[in-house]
């Protein structure tokens, strides 16, 4: 029974904090809107629980994400979008055995940068 204890803290935890990487720059619950995105695709099995987040182009790996957050606020997302896992895997190579969420924002475009 402490082992089964154990095991499904040590699991809850895991998940915990993989979902902690896609937090977004908001504070309260609007932090968390992507994650719960995450996870519900997750839960219907659209995508795995560690995507590729692309965002207007540009790829951020979940392995990269321990060191820095999503430049991105809940009021800048107009649309995310599973991408289809062999279209995945054949931009991204293996690292979308997890999936990929192509975010797509209202920000302006101005020369490759983000304003």
């Amino acid at each position: 029974m402490k082992t089964v204890l154990i095991a499904i803290i040590s699991l809850l935890s895991f998940s915990m904090q993989s979902q902690n990487r896609y937090e977004l720059q908001d504070r309260g619950e609007d932090k968390l809107y992507l994650s719960n995105y995450i996870t519900t695709m997750s839960e219907r099995k659209i995508i795995k629980s560690e995507p590729i987040i692309v965002i207007d182009g540009i790829a951020f790996h979940f392995q990269n994400l321990e060191k820095q957050k999503l430049p991105l606020y809940k009021n800048e997302i107009q649309e995310i979008t599973p991408l289809d896992r062999e279209k995945g895997i054949n931009i991204y190579g293996n690292f979308a055995e997890n999936g990929v969420l192509i975010v797509t924002t209202n920000r302006k475009k101005s020369s490759n940068k983000h304003e």
